[in-house]
């Protein structure tokens, strides 16, 4: 209400300020007493018989002027939908009916947003087409590979069921054919790793026999065993 913003809100920047007042003086908590004379000082300083003439006035009620306050009731504002693009046509035409010698500032600025508002929708429809048209490009495209694979899968006949089951039995015995030639490998592979050892150890025994000590050690056998030992 006009009447609420001119008298009220001078009374609430003064409040203001007497609060402002108090916390400069360190006092930070207001109880009744700080209140009641803050307030009062507030309410002398808003309510002055200025403030109240202009109130009135800009209410429209001294002197009677309904129409400031009624043409402030439907500001002008781009529309961004078709109820609102009906809303301003409705505004602009109940503007030029009660339009007599006053400006036409305020038919001017509503014909200016239902311009913009005319432009935003366009382009907003031109880009939409683009959309559109774009999806269904890729669309096109994605439906020619599918029949490109259907296309395919017919050169190479009709796959059943009894035909799945076979690509799918000869999958696995080939999974374990390559497993078991796998362990095989390795089997083989530790098989021939003992047998070199065995052939390394044998040859370094017959070294040491042929050497002179083991010649020594083959002869005290015999000794040993000729003389009941």
């Amino acid at each position: 209400m006009p009447l609420n913003v001119g008298y009220f809100a001078p009374l609430k920047r003064a409040y203001r300020r007497e609060v402002e007042s108090l916390i400069r003086h360190h006092i930070n908590h207001i109880t009744n007493l700080e209140f009641l004379p803050a307030f009062k000082a507030a309410f002398d300083r808003a309510f002055t018989p200025a403030n109240i003439r202009s109130a009135f006035r800009g209410a429209g009620l001294v002197p009677l002027q309904p129409d400031t306050v009624l043409l402030k009731l439907d500001e002008a504002r781009t529309p961004s939908n078709v109820r609102e693009l009906k809303s301003q046509s409705s505004l602009i035409r109940e503007r030029v009916r009660r339009h007599k010698s006053s400006s036409p500032a305020s038919i001017i600025e509503a014909i200016n947003q239902l311009k913009k508002g005319a432009e935003v929708i366009m382009l907003s429809a031109e880009l939409m087409r683009d959309r559109i048209a774009s999806l269904e490009r890729a669309n096109e495209a994605a439906s020619t590979r599918r029949q490109r694979k259907k296309k395919r899968l017919q050169q190479c006949g009709v796959l059943t069921k009894r035909s799945g089951e076979d690509i799918l039995a000869q999958n696995e015995a080939d999974q374990q054919i390559a497993q078991e030639e796998r362990q095989g490998g390795e089997r083989l592979g530790t098989s021939q790793r003992a047998q070199k050892r065995c052939t390394i150890l044998g040859g370094q025994l017959r070294r040491v026999a042929n050497s002179p000590v083991g010649k020594a050690a083959y002869l005290a056998n015999l000794f040993y065993l000729e003389i009941g030992f």
